[in-house]
């Protein structure tokens, strides 16, 4: 008695529309993840050895190389800073300014920052880079 195999199909399953949509995803995950970044403004912070992280209520405020002024993102001019600084010492009891300078600005704009910082009696920390 003879007995017959069965062929057996090869499973096989196309790879190139699996790796058009890999490439996708990934797109869209690199671009979701800078725009949602408080970091995409292009500040190069300064190094320190001796930096700490903060875990309080912070307002990031951001000055980039051209010394435009940037409150959580969003941009602003100086007085609308001198401002928003104002509003908040009156409301907020528990808040940080976390200031992040690039390190192109010059000192004087540093000054200026600081400044309408210690005018409203708010506390304040300068972000860095952690230096290796």
């Amino acid at each position: 008695m003879k007995i017959k195999r069965r062929k057996r199909g090869h499973a096989a399953m196309e790879a190139s529309s699996l790796a058009d949509i890999l490439f996708f995803l990934m797109l869209f995950f690199l671009m979701v993840s800078t725009l949602a970044s408080q970091n995409a403004l292009g500040i190069l912070l300064p190094e320190s050895r001796t930096g700490k992280t903060m875990h309080q209520e912070l307002l990031n405020v951001s000055i980039n190389a051209k010394r435009e002024y940037y409150i959580d993102g969003k941009q602003i001019s100086f007085s609308e800073y001198e401002q928003i600084l104002k509003q908040k010492s009156m409301t907020s009891t528990n808040i940080t300014i976390a200031l992040r300078i690039d390190q192109s600005v010059p000192v004087e704009e540093l000054i200026n920052a600081v400044d309408v910082i210690n005018l409203y009696k708010l506390r304040s920390v300068i972000a860095t880079a952690k230096k290796e």
